[in-house]
């Protein structure tokens, strides 16, 4: 009984955290960011269980999904990743639901094929499965209205039509509202619902309330401040009704007063409010330069209090406000305030004003605001890090850039790296100690670059033209050719620009030094950068070519790339950054998968952004044309049933396929031709196959 109690206590706590699970696409783009498990696409949280994401989807993607993000893939294959329940690539069609699962250290993906146009993905977490539809495009609204059965708050009965009950949208916490201050309540039962669009054809109450309307019983006469609260993405809806009390006197009113909201650094935090200053004993108080910042639709809400909450807001008779929520105050003349117990927010333009009140002048005191000044802005030191003026990547060592009115320059000239006339370079706003032995790490939170998957290449189309640089911390560097520049950014607007003489770009000499495959081929042992499979030069044509066998080491795949230049060190003595400036391979957002489709036809290369190669096991055949970066791979057919790759096949083939599906070990061994039974896997089927085979002569159906 005790452990029946458990399982329940455990399922029902998972379905607590599914209830309110983030969930996301990791893949291909536009499912994903090029299969970086670090920063997959969130979906749309719906509030029933399910999850949306609208794309255009043109061409193949590749994609699962996933309850978190993780940039050790170990971590996120074995904790987030849900997909497919059978086989490692799954083939999607629209329309379909299919059903997926949690990975634990599976890494299957989904391929669907797109015809461009837009569709929408839905993720059914309760029942753990998806579907992909044809995007349909969601109902608008233009107002929220609450109606009810009060007139005295309403102004009539049920009314959807009625615009002075429409609600607005508050940018701070992202929750419709409507505000009746200073209203007569008699107690009373009041019911209520939330229409859409001044009628009755959608509406919002309480579900399981009479006729769904919600309800809220008023237990006292007396005088009420009224807010309706509508949540559109969980369709809630509430009320907060505050029995208003009496506040302080207010003619003369001299004792504090506080500025609350975006006001400064307060963010409507009600213990930390922003005292104004009473220049005597008098009910004048004000506040120079204070910034309103945007709460998103380019305003910025504020309201007053008499005295500071602890932790909570003070009671209702001890704050100040507008008469109405989202009053826009004007700038210049003097705005009617509406007195204690009022909570309407005052809202203006974001930007810096003088603030001064008044709360014996007028009825309920008046507000005056000016126009201020911002103060003078901190300036951070920001440096050039890279193949400039003879530095080379150092982190201890920088170009500084001058600044002026809030633009830094710096004139650098670049070095290329190795024999590819191109040198990189971006920024950062600290330089680590010379003395530091993690000089990388402690600058790591300063460095930025620019947008890019990869690094940006500069072009001559491109000088002086504003680019964007990256604010989330990424920091791919620039591609430049060799030469002097003139490079301006400005981080409040986070841009850069570059300026210069494009240099002549000369036709290259044909390339006939070697060229050499890394990873996962033939006898390299893996991914090392002094060791590489050497291809071989026809001379005539000038084309590199080499057959590699490929043995599915990772899931039945393997990887490679391509390099001009092999390392003298391994990659623990930093052979990788030897070969760097020479490495190259597909143009492709993550990994080139190689499938049927992509055989016998041209692959482009680049050396900027040099992704492998994932192709499943087999022998393949690649024809190389490094002056046009251009790749070939046509499969070797081999022979079936020829498992240890001798030429005949014999018992020795059935001794050595036993062992490697047992031992799942294909070192030496031919994948493609151990497939006996022509299901394209390798399994004990094949055994029993291929036994058939040597015993019979003939291959069974």
């Amino acid at each position: 009984m005790k452990k029946l109690t458990l399982i329940l206590s455990l399922m029902i706590a998972l379905v607590g955290i599914n209830a309110n699970a983030a969930i996301y696409l990791v893949g291909t783009s536009p499912l994903g960011n090029g299969w970086d498990p670090s920063t997959g696409v969130e979906m749309t949280d719906n509030g029933d269980g399910t999850y949306s994401y609208v794309a255009n989807i043109d061409g193949d993607v590749w994609f699962c999904f996933a309850d978190g993000l993780n940039s050790n893939w170990d971590v996120f294959n074995g904790t987030h990743r849900y997909g497919p329940t059978t086989g490692n690539n799954q083939v999607i069609t629209a329309e379909t639901w299919t059903t997926t699962q949690k990975q634990g250290n599976g890494s299957g993906s989904y391929q669907f094929h797109g015809s461009g146009e837009d569709y929408t993905v839905i993720f059914d977490l309760n029942n753990l499965q998806f579907i992909i539809k044809g995007y349909v495009a969601p109902i608008t609204y233009d107002s929220f209205t609450v109606c009810g059965n009060n007139a005295t708050i309403f102004g009539d009965e049920w009314n959807p039509a009625n615009a002075d009950n429409d609600m607005t949208l508050d940018a701070t916490d992202g929750l419709y509202k409507l505000v009746k201050n200073n209203v007569e309540i008699t107690a009373s039962t009041l019911y209520y619902k939330v229409a859409a669009n001044h009628a009755w054809g959608e509406s919002w109450g309480n579900p399981s309330g009479p006729d769904g309307n919600q309800d809220y019983v008023f237990t006292e006469n007396g005088t009420y401040n009224l807010t309706f609260l509508f949540n559109f993405e969980t369709k809630e809806v509430s009320l907060d009704a505050v029995k208003v009390q009496d506040g302080p006197e207010i003619d003369p009113y001299t004792g504090n007063l506080y500025m609350v909201g975006q006001v400064n650094d307060n963010a409507w935090n009600p213990s930390t409010g922003i005292a104004m200053t009473n220049a005597g004993d008098d009910d004048t108080f004000t506040l120079a330069n204070a910034q309103i910042k945007d709460s998103g639709d380019g305003y910025g809400y504020f309201s007053f209090m008499a005295v500071l909450g602890e932790g909570s807001w003070p009671a209702d008779g001890y704050r100040i406000g507008a008469a109405e929520d989202a009053t826009l105050a004007v700038v210049g003349e003097n705005n009617a305030m509406g007195g204690f117990g009022t909570t309407g927010a005052f809202k203006i333009e974001a930007g810096y004003y003088n603030f001064t009140v008044v709360l014996s002048g007028g009825e309920n005191g008046t507000l005056m605001i000016t126009a201020g000044e911002a103060p003078e802005p901190t300036v951070d030191d920001v440096y050039i890090i890279g193949d400039v003026n003879n530095i080379g990547w150092s982190a201890t060592d920088g170009v500084k850039m001058a600044y002026n009115e809030g633009i830094y320059t710096a004139q650098i000239t670049t070095q290329n790296q190795g024999d590819l006339g191109i040198a990189y370079f971006g920024f950062t706003t600290k330089l680590a100690d010379p003395e530091s032995e993690t000089a990388w790490d402690d600058i790591a939170g300063f460095r930025f670059g620019p947008v890019s998957e990869g690094a940006f290449v500069m072009t001559e189309e491109l000088l002086g033209v504003d680019c964007t640089l990256a604010t989330d911390g990424s920091y791919e560097s620039i591609a430049i050719p060799e030469g002097t520049w003139t490079v301006t950014v400005d981080m409040e607007n986070h841009t850069f620009a570059i300026t210069g003489e494009w240099p002549d770009t000369p036709t290259p000499e044909p390339y006939t030094g070697d060229v050499y495959v890394l990873g996962e081929v033939n006898d390299n042992g893996g991914w090392f950068p002094n060791v590489g499979a050497k291809m071989n030069r026809d001379e005539e044509n000038n084309l590199y070519t080499l057959e590699i066998t490929t043995a599915g080491e990772n899931e039945g795949y393997s990887y490679f790339s391509f390099t001009k230049q092999l390392a003298e060190n391994d990659w623990e003595n930093g052979g990788w950054d030897e070969i760097a400036g020479y490495r190259f391979g597909a143009v492709s957002d993550g990994d080139f998968l190689v499938y049927d489709e992509t055989l016998n036809i041209e692959i482009s290369l680049t050396d900027i952004n040099y992704q492998a190669f994932k192709i499943p096991a087999g022998k393949w055949n690649l024809t190389l044309n490094v002056d046009d970066m251009k790749l070939v791979i046509t499969e070797v057919k081999g022979m079936r049933g020829d498992v240890n790759d001798d030429g005949v096949v014999n018992i020795n083939d059935v001794t050595a396929l036993i062992d490697a599906v047992l031992g799942n070990n294909w070192e030496g061994l031919n994948y493609a031709n151990a497939d006996c039974n022509l299901d394209e896997g390798v399994n004990i089927n094949d055994v029993t196959t291929l036994i058939d085979y040597v015993l019979g002569g003939v291959w069974g159906e």
